[in-house]
């Protein structure tokens, strides 16, 4: 009887051996971002090519969509290179790294395309047999993540895997989502799809080796190096044989390492969290290059809504010139204005919906949004993204996006049009 047992878990272990290794593995990276502040998406990103191509995935078969204006950068002190690993010979990830989508080319409707196979470019042809992971870098709102010029909000995200299930172009899906209120993203389920997020669906997520932590070859980049959530998944993978841990057990690792920042979560369908996680990045054990042993990368860990000012006034603290202090003077300037230009056009947005009404306008910033109204909240984000004198996508921005859900939330049996008042917030008129 023993012995029976014994024989019947061999097979069962065999059989999962064999679901996890059926088809082929498909791979979509996405850095949704540009500028230098934002160095770390792109870092991220090449990071993550190189580590499911040495983990044997072929390349052919992994797709990267990167603004691709970093690496290129005058503020980059090594151009040409992106670090995500700080130290005196960390690998440079944007050597070799593969972009198939740059510049304006990197868009919702790309991403779409892309997801589904319906474009003209390189998309994946995945089938009811393989595996798919995407990892997709950069910031969000509640119920958004951005592109460098558009936004995608949860209800796309779901018709997007949706489609592709009944398409049937994936067998099991992995999605691993870097970005503040990135939990928020993931509302509804679709079969077969898991996801790993940074951060819940009410905080911010949280950038890694910044500050004095960001020094390659003996220079500071100036901008953080990478993401917490996405240094400790990677890291996590370049240390050892994936094909002998699990997506729950990396996920378990990864949560606690995150811990100090932000709340790493899991959604959608964990029935399969018992596979390797070579089963989605690849099966092929290469042991990554070495890097230098470092500080712990949470200990210089910034929440993302917190990073473009602590960058830009260590970079004018650690300033080794009277140049250098001036020019990072100017720097640290321009992130103040934008921030309260930022904060001056939201509350103004408030003011314009709800004149003096200090408890109602209250209520509209403290109350837990609920992303449900799509058309209303991409278009009074892409109005104040289009009008405001700020950085509308910054990590600073982010959470000012929860008025815009409340409001659309709250007005929604209105004719108000959100849109026409934020760029009245914006542009400092008033409605009429």
């Amino acid at each position: 009887m023993v012995r029976a047992v014994a024989v019947v878990s061999a097979l069962v272990g065999a059989h999962a051996e064999v679901a996890e290794s059926t088809g082929n593995h498909w791979v979509v990276l996405v850095a949704g971002s540009k500028g230098y502040t934002n160095y770390r998406h792109q870092a991220d990103v090449c990071h993550a090519y190189h580590l499911l191509r040495d983990q044997g995935i072929h390349a052919n078969n992994i797709i990267t969509m990167m603004y691709d204006d970093v690496a290129g950068s005058s503020q980059n002190p090594f151009r040409g290179s992106l670090y995500n690993h700080p130290g005196n010979n960390p690998k440079d990830v944007y050597k070799g790294c593969k972009i198939d989508y740059r510049g304006s080319a990197v868009t919702p409707s790309t991403f779409k395309k892309v997801m589904t196979g319906s474009g003209s470019g390189k998309v994946l042809k995945s089938t009811s047999n393989d595996h798919v992971f995407v990892n997709f870098v950069d910031h969000g709102g509640s119920g958004k993540i951005d592109f460098p010029n558009d936004s995608l909000h949860t209800n796309d995200l779901y018709n997007i895997l949706n489609t592709m299930h009944k398409q049937n172009m994936y067998k099991k899906l992995t999605f691993y989502m870097e970005a503040c209120y990135s939990g928020s993203m993931w509302t509804k389920s679709v079969p077969g799809v898991y996801a790993v997020t940074a951060a819940n669906a009410k905080e911010s997520s949280y950038a890694a080796y910044c500050g004095s932590q960001a020094v390659v070859k003996g220079k500071n980049i100036g901008s953080c190096l990478g993401d917490l959530f996405s240094i400790n998944w990677m890291e996590d993978d370049d240390a050892k044989d994936v094909a002998k841990e699990t997506l729950k057990q990396q996920y378990d690792l990864v949560k606690k390492k995150t811990a100090s920042g932000s709340h790493v979560m899991q959604y959608g369908d964990k029935s399969y969290t018992s596979y390797k996680v070579s089963a989605f990045h690849g099966n092929t054990f290469k042991l990554a290059e070495s890097n230098e042993q470092s500080d712990d990368p949470a200990e210089s860990a910034v929440s993302v809504r917190e990073v473009e000012l602590k960058q830009a006034t260590y970079n004018y603290y650690t300033a080794t010139t009277s140049q250098e202090r001036l020019s990072a003077g100017v720097d640290l300037q321009a992130v103040l204005k934008d921030q309260l230009a930022a904060e001056a056009a939201f509350e103004s947005f408030l003011e314009l919906l709800y004149p003096g009404d200090e408890v109602k306008k209250a209520a509209i910033r403290e109350t837990e949004p609920m992303p449900v109204n799509r058309d209303c909240e991409v278009s009074t984000h892409q109005s104040f993204f289009a009008h405001g004198a700020f950085d509308a996508k910054s990590g600073f921005a982010a959470p000012f996006h929860n008025y815009v859900v409340n409001a659309c939330g709250d007005l929604a049996s209105t004719n108000v049009d959100l849109a026409e008042v934020a760029k009245q917030a914006c542009i400092g008129s008033t409605v009429v």
